[in-house]
């Protein structure tokens, strides 16, 4: 692989966090904005679309890493370094988590204790995305890294027939992929499946369930990253125009999620896939304050966290609620931002910590040799 194209994209590290750190105050961020405008707040409500903008970016990562169809050693490779990526982070969140979700089937007897090895065996496998009932029981941010496990297994077999296309194959590929990332939403849409839905963001209905959360309903962002980063590794840039392509597409994002003009379930899935599209190809041209700001060594040190920081986060927030006392008052916005400090300092511990060592374990267990493990890792760095 060229050297240049093979390096990795700095600023994307950098924005993988600022989506994660989206997503931490999509869950926990209320007191912050309390008393402040209904925007503001309807930004911070908003934040589950960072997803859509994780699944964008890796598959463009992917797919610039791997632009050529993989023979069965090099998919062996690519699991084997996806997988130690994903899992120890992902498998200490499952552990701290387990004192607060068994609580709820203390006392169960048989079926309960029957419903916490099926929904724990279901959560080890990364396969809980696939029962959408159980998707959020465990840790309830993993039910995502279930879904990006699916995409991760599939990505040798669906890359390689795009990586055979020209640029005009991709674009109708990445077209394609969109329109399937809007169909499910839309046909939600339009035949009510689940009757009139009340709660959109908490105990929803089956059908809600699994257009939000089931790995098929969340392909078409994945597939539109890989597209897009074939097309990238064609010439598809922005040369010139990359930072300010990049705030556009954010700022729009912003802006639309400000105001409250596109109906829920398509800013969930799909609807603006376009201006994340656009984001990443103009952040990765690494020109621009914005690009240089993600860029930095701090922002890759806190991209190279951000799995981390997505898989701990609930986990971590029961830990400080219970710390702090059955009796403790409503978190407030000071609680928050030192919850928020705290959790991105412990982010940083843990990936340096334990996801390096756990990885090069993984790595060694599996039986990668080193130059495998080597050509593998410069290739994940971005992912």
């Amino acid at each position: 692989m060229d050297s240049t194209i093979a390096r990795r994209i700095a600023p994307l590290a950098g924005l993988r966090f600022a989506a994660a750190l989206g997503i931490l105050l999509f869950h926990y961020g209320a007191p912050l904005v309390a008393g402040g405008p209904a925007w503001l707040e309807r930004i911070r409500a908003g934040g589950y679309v960072w997803v859509g903008l994780f699944y964008v970016l890796s598959g463009f990562v992917l797919a610039r890493a791997h632009p050529t169809p993989m023979g069965p050693a090099e998919r062996r490779a690519f699991w084997v370094a996806r997988g130690a990526r994903l899992y120890p982070a992902y498998l200490l969140a499952f552990l701290l988590s387990a004192p607060f979700v068994l609580e709820r089937w203390a006392g169960g007897g048989p079926l309960g204790t029957l419903k916490a090895v099926v929904v724990g065996t279901a959560s080890l496998l990364l396969a809980q995305a696939w029962i959408t009932p159980i998707a959020r029981t465990w840790n309830a941010p993993g039910w995502s890294t279930s879904v990006v496990a699916a995409f991760y297994a599939l990505f040798p077999f669906v890359a390689a027939p795009l990586s055979r296309l020209g640029r005009r194959g991709l674009v109708l590929a990445l077209a394609g992929a969109w329109g399937l990332s809007l169909a499910f939403p839309l046909l939600w849409l339009v035949l009510r499946p689940d009757g009139a839905v009340v709660e959109l963001t908490w105990n929803e209905p089956p059908w809600l369930e699994a257009l939000k959360f089931h790995p098929l309903a969340r392909a078409g962002e994945f597939l539109v990253g890989v597209a897009l980063g074939l097309l990238h590794r064609r010439g598809v840039a922005l040369a010139r125009g990359g930072s300010a392509a990049a705030v556009a597409g954010l700022g729009a994002a912003v802006l639309l999620l400000a105001s409250d003009a596109i109906p829920y379930v398509l800013l969930h899935n799909g609807a603006l896939v376009p201006l994340f599209a656009l984001a990443i190809l103009g952040v990765a041209e690494g020109r621009g304050l914005l690009a240089r700001l993600l860029g930095s060594g701090g922002a890759q040190r806190l991209g190279d966290a951000s799995f981390a920081l997505y898989a701990l986060q609930e986990p971590l927030w029961q830990i400080a609620r219970a710390a702090a006392g059955d009796a403790a008052p409503p978190p407030s916005a000071r609680f928050v931002a030192a919850f928020v400090l705290a959790t991105i300092a412990a982010s940083l511990a843990v990936a340096r910590l334990l996801e390096r060592p756990a990885r090069r374990a993984l790595r060694a267990w599996f039986g990668e040799d080193r130059t495998a493990a080597g050509t593998s890792a410069r290739r994940e760095a971005a992912g």
